[in-house]
């Protein structure tokens, strides 16, 4: 493998979902136990930022049903550790992120968490989730600060109640 700066970023989307004043936030099947992130995929070629939405919330979840809010203005670009990077066939750099934020429309029961990726997933309230995703912040550069500027950005939208 040559130099790990070379490779190319990964093209990402990370969905905020939310159902009322609860938001979703997943952990993957081989990370910490304390490591919490929203749901997330790679944007596949060809593949549109709204196909990748429907087709990772299904893959890791089983949504189907659900509204896709508003996309942020703000991204994250981050790099992954050696390791990681290794792990995922040295391929990719790291990752580029989109934000979007999802209203989940279904009943809690339709939500059934592909074990093979996902080891649980959680509903948690805004005021928890700067808490809940902190873990993470370490590997994916600026994450933390940007859910809180996109939190900050979505505050004022219709259709996001109690922000």
């Amino acid at each position: 493998m040559g130099k790990t700066g070379t490779l190319p970023y990964r093209n990402n989307i990370s969905c905020i979902l939310f159902k009322g004043d609860r938001f979703l936030v997943v952990q993957l099947a081989d990370w910490k136990k304390n490591w919490w992130k929203f749901p997330q995929g790679g944007i596949d070629d060809g593949e549109s930022d709204e196909e990748t939405i429907k087709r990772e919330l299904f893959e890791e979840l089983n949504i189907r049903n659900f509204k896709i809010v508003g996309k942020s203005k703000y991204t994250n670009r981050y790099d992954w550790p050696p390791e990681l990077q290794l792990k995922r066939g040295a391929k990719w750099r790291g990752q580029f992120q989109k934000f979007y934020l999802v209203e989940f429309m279904g009943e809690e029961s339709e939500i059934k968490n592909n074990i093979e990726e996902i080891r649980k997933y959680k509903w948690i309230g805004k005021s928890e989730i700067a808490t809940v995703i902190s873990g993470i912040a370490a590997l994916s550069g600026d994450y933390k600060n940007i859910i809180e500027k996109i939190l900050w950005e979505f505050q004022a939208t219709p259709n996001v109640k109690d922000f």
